[in-house]
């Protein structure tokens, strides 16, 4: 990779770490659509997956007082069995298309974290659904937070046990994604020299990210967060055409 391509790696990994440690989410939705504007999705994919991993396993240590431990056995699970599924999308479908399904998937997402429902008295399909769904995306495109964000907000819990059940869910998550990806061969130099580079731009980001995680909330982060979305949607979807 150049000097421009792993310039572009760390300043999306920056934003997106910043943006993991404010609101316990979207360091794989934010990064790899923005990561895909210099280097090939499947690297992005990988990339995201390394690093978000150490972020996930970070936040879920600390805030495992907060998880509930229902909601984690349920999406862990669902999402266990997802993620061959999404493994086969990512090993078989054309990198351009996996940036078209990326851009796609994250607008999607816009729009159920947009939504202001409440399921909190829905049954446990809800959950397994929303798992299942998480680990397709994990393994195919590291998008896993919206299904996950949607079930949780859905059920409308207070913002420490939010953060303790998805971060924990990201952690098992990201785990076996990984020994998915090293089992099928798919994490190679580039990939490994880019996370290694990107992670100084990670540790920068989280610090940042604490500050402003005093000041900036509820309302005002939200659609900041969803505009950022937007932005890197269609950034993932216009090079899909170039």
């Amino acid at each position: 990779m150049s000097a421009a391509e792993l310039t572009i790696v760390g300043v999306a990994v920056f934003f997106a770490g910043m943006v993991q440690i404010v609101s316990g989410f979207g360091f794989g939705l934010l990064s790899v659509p923005l990561m895909t504007l210099a280097i090939p999705t499947r690297d992005a994919v990988v990339v995201s997956t390394l690093l978000g991993s150490g972020v996930s396993l970070w936040q879920a240590w600390h805030q495992r007082a907060h998880r509930q431990r229902v909601l984690v056995r349920r999406l862990t699970i669902s999402a266990y069995i997802g993620m061959p599924f999404g493994l086969w999308v990512f090993v078989v479908v054309d990198d351009h298309v996996l940036r078209l399904m990326l851009g796609i998937a994250v607008l999607i997402s816009v729009g159920l974290l947009a939504a202001r429902v409440n399921l909190r008295h829905s049954g446990p399909a809800l959950d397994v659904g929303a798992g299942f769904i998480s680990g397709v995306l994990n393994t195919s495109l590291s998008t896993n937070g919206p299904p996950l964000v949607f079930v949780l907000q859905a059920r409308h819990l207070e913002p420490d046990e939010f953060r303790g059940t998805i971060s924990m869910v990201f952690a098992l998550s990201n785990i076996a994604g990984i020994g998915l990806f090293i089992a099928a061969s798919k994490i190679h130099v580039d990939g490994l020299v880019a996370a290694a580079v990107a992670l100084p731009a990670l540790g920068i980001g989280q610090l940042a990210g604490y500050p402003l995680r005093r000041h900036v909330h509820g309302d005002r982060f939200r659609w900041l967060m969803l505009a950022l979305l937007v932005v890197a949607a269609a950034s993932a979807i216009i090079s899909a055409f170039t």
